[in-house]
């Protein structure tokens, strides 16, 4: 089952999409390109965006959930979502940027010098918001293990 975890920011969101635990797709969008990604979730093509992490042949897959934070800007999201016709359910986004830093350190562990700096002081060389939409994913996905 395709998972897919929202970042929502003022200017930009990063999104996920996951299967089993292991990450499909992720990207950063900005603001303008919010119709777009609506129409992508929807019908599950991928191959127009720019991804920053993808696995190899990775180009279309619909997600069965979509998970969106709860915080900056998920109204704006919330509502194209709606638009669109795809559901998604709300997720506490708070404290997934410090858990994305962690998740690109281990997608590309440090080399040389890096890797003797504690992770409390290595800040990723690009944005992680795709990395918080995916710590939102799992989330997600530990909220749906939960029972009621």
């Amino acid at each position: 089952m395709i998972l897919c975890g929202i970042d929502p920011g003022r200017e930009k969101l990063g999104v996920a999409l996951a299967e089993d635990g292991n990450l499909l797709f992720s990207a950063i969008f900005s603001l303008s390109q919010l119709p777009l990604l609506s129409v992508a979730l929807r019908d599950g093509r991928w191959e127009a965006f720019p991804a920053c992490e993808r696995r190899e042949g990775f180009s279309e897959g619909k997600p069965e959930i979509n998970f969106l934070g709860n915080g900056t800007a998920s109204a704006l999201l919330a509502e194209e979502l709606k638009k669109n016709g795809v559901d998604y359910c709300l997720i506490d986004e708070s404290g997934t940027t410090l858990e994305a830093r962690t998740l690109y350190w281990e997608l590309h562990p440090p080399r040389g010098l890096w890797f003797f700096f504690p992770l409390s002081l290595r800040v990723p060389p690009r944005p992680v918001d795709d990395l918080a939409a995916w710590a939102i994913l799992k989330r997600g996905e530990v909220k749906l293990t939960l029972p009621e």
